[in-house]
């Protein structure tokens, strides 16, 4: 095998793997209760300290605002969230995760971490750290060519 081929066959490892997680994690969230755009607002939400107005949150997650907007809004209907008029600018509305959402939120992060167990959870600590090294290399040759 030569070194065009073992680079091919490295590549469609680490994009499988990637695809094996993301699917996983979506099958296994879905248990929520809680739609994907609706999952990961609610997650940036709970993780952030300053609430995002709807233009950031659709930056952030490059979908749009219109997108936002109806996600926030089946979120509040479900009672995940709860929006506030902000008393300085009507035109804002402070988003606060209820306690319904915080359980989803922490519901998430059980799932998480056990798919993250399951993903990683036969590897040595040695392993570990040279998958880390060796996924840093990989990075680091990723940062010296972007642009």
């Amino acid at each position: 095998m030569d070194k065009k081929t073992d680079v091919r066959e490295l590549k469609s490892k680490f994009m499988h793997i990637n695809r094996m997680h993301h699917k996983l994690a979506e099958k296994m969230l879905i248990t929520t209760g809680v739609h994907r755009n609706q999952h990961m607002l609610l997650m940036h939400l709970y993780r952030t300290n300053e609430v995002p107005s709807q233009k950031e949150l659709a930056n952030c997650f490059r979908i749009s605002p219109a997108a936002v907007a109806v996600s926030l809004k089946k979120l509040e209907n479900e009672g995940y969230i709860s929006r506030n008029t902000s008393e300085n600018d009507s035109r804002y509305n402070k988003i606060t995760i209820t306690a319904k959402g915080k359980g989803v939120v922490e519901k998430s992060r059980e799932i998480l971490d056990g798919l993250d167990e399951r993903s990683f959870g036969n590897l040595s600590s040695e392993e570990k750290e040279i998958l880390g090294v060796l996924l840093d290399k990989v990075i680091d040759n990723l940062k010296e060519g972007s642009i």
